[in-house]
């Protein structure tokens, strides 16, 4: 018997009492089928008996956590976007910023930053500053090994591979000399304030597990963090179809710029 709204509601509300994490903000169907199986898989019954089940441990409850986030990434995911954020975008973002604030928001396991690591690296060296951030702990400890397999390096340039990662009985280990662009901490994205003056945000196969209010405040939050002329770069099936009421400028498709000059400062504010 499925649970009801009700129950749903008491469940999320102590999930959110416990952790500060409010489920409201997902996509139910998929939220709700992924914590019923989570659900069957530790033998209870019913929601109450699940969220007693969990509530009574903190490993169980951080087990539960990380089993909510969606780990699924690569490095230089969809390629030919990497190629013209490094043609297009990152050209044009050091001709106003000799170094550059950046963030991978929802960074999972490290793989966007990483592979925006490299491309500074390679391309753009110089004393820029990644932030990755995630709820899941697990994948931020993993980030910060640096350790990958053979599927997250897949689209990985040959050339590329050979500079920056070392085959390890562990998985791929990237070069430690990365680690010097990168930090990686705990965020929550929905709950969070979020720090200002960034050049890039990644955020990119996240907010398709969100709702569409979620996404709306999201968006404007991440408009709110960047300084003019800065740009998101968001997923291949994740454009801004309210871009301009935001106030961002499309300046091709999955790129988004907040527009230069105290105008549009103001107007952001």
């Amino acid at each position: 018997m499925h649970p009801s709204n009700e129950q749903w509601l008491v469940f999320f509300n102590a999930f959110k009492r416990r952790t500060g994490l409010d489920l409201n903000y997902y996509k139910q169907d998929q939220l709700r089928r992924r914590i019923l199986s989570m659900m069957e898989s530790r033998g209870a019954k019913t929601l109450d008996e699940f969220w007693t089940k969990l509530a009574s441990s903190d490993k169980d409850l951080r087990w539960f956590q990380d089993k909510l986030a969606i780990n699924v990434s690569e490095l230089f995911r969809n390629p030919e976007k990497w190629v013209e954020l490094r043609e297009r975008v990152l050209p044009d973002l050091l001709a106003r910023s000799r170094t550059l604030k950046c963030w991978s928001a929802g960074c999972s396991y490290g793989a966007e930053a990483y592979s925006l690591a490299i491309t500074l690296d390679r391309w753009f060296p110089g004393s820029h500053r990644i932030l990755g951030t995630d709820i899941d702990q697990a994948a931020l400890a993993q980030a910060n090994k640096g350790i990958f397999n053979d599927n997250d390096i897949r689209g990985v340039p040959d050339d590329l591979r050979r500079r920056y990662f070392l085959q390890t009985p562990e998985g791929w280990v990237a070069d430690s000399g990365l680690r010097r662009y990168l930090t990686f901490r705990t965020g929550d994205l929905l709950a969070d304030r979020f720090d200002s003056g960034y050049d890039l945000i990644l955020c990119r196969n996240v907010v398709i597990y969100f709702n569409d209010e979620a996404k709306d405040q999201l968006y404007r939050k991440f408009f709110q963090a960047l300084k003019p002329g800065g740009v998101l770069f968001v997923g291949s099936t994740e454009r801004i179809f309210n871009s301009q009421t935001i106030g961002f400028e499309s300046t091709m498709p999955f790129f988004y710029r907040k527009p230069v000059g105290d105008l549009a400062w103001r107007n952001a504010s």
